[in-house]
């Protein structure tokens, strides 16, 4: 991306935030993010299809960013906590911190779009997660062939974490992020978490 685009994508990203701050995400129009990013309509056809689906990439690209990915955790973290812990804070901190913009895509669920793209992050985790770690799944014998197993796994803990989070943020005492990854981390099969047996009690 050439000096020019990037510095067309970061105003866009800066109009579209604000905007999706104020107001219903699925309202958003085109001439509105192109008039306060001081570019052309044919402008934002180039870097997106519609605000919704450009706000989902912006706020994909914020969560790559966020550092070490699932797939590349430990399948054990040795010690009581789950190996899940600081990843589902690192994701719950960024949703805190765009929570007006994830408050402004519920209807009462997430605008599609972003709930798509926040279980695409989640799941592409989880599926490298346990192509790393096989043995960590639980042994299903007959009925369904291990990959297709595997599929479902990490589609119900996708599904069930985005879930989770799409009640918190209608939650009107949203405690802290803390609180929110502990109860997440809860409702967790024992057998994805990662705790050494020994500290388990």
């Amino acid at each position: 991306m050439d000096v020019r685009q990037a510095r067309t994508r970061s105003k866009l990203r800066n109009a579209i935030y604000a905007i999706a701050a104020e107001k219903h995400v699925n309202k958003i129009s085109v001439a509105e993010v192109a008039r306060a990013a001081g570019i052309t309509r044919d402008t934002f056809y180039r870097h997106g299809t519609s605000p919704v689906e450009l706000l989902a990439s912006f706020l994909r690209e914020d969560l790559d960013d966020l550092g070490r990915s699932i797939g590349e955790l430990p399948a054990t973290s040795g010690t009581k906590l789950s190996v899940f812990d600081e990843p589902e804070r690192r994701l719950l901190s960024h949703i805190a911190e765009r929570s007006e913009i994830y408050s402004n895509a519920l209807s009462p669920r997430l605008a599609g779009e972003l709930h798509d793209m926040l279980s695409d992050y989640i799941e592409q985790g989880l599926i490298l997660h346990l192509e790393r770690h096989p043995q960590i799944a639980p042994v299903l014998p007959g009925g369904l062939p291990p990959e297709e197993q595997r599929r479902m796994l990490v589609a119900y803990a996708g599904a069930g974490t985005v879930g989770a989070i799409e009640a918190w943020l209608r939650g009107e005492n949203r405690g802290s992020v803390e609180e929110a990854a502990r109860t997440v981390i809860a409702a967790s099969p024992e057998w994805w978490l990662g705790r050494t047996a020994l500290a388990v009690k």
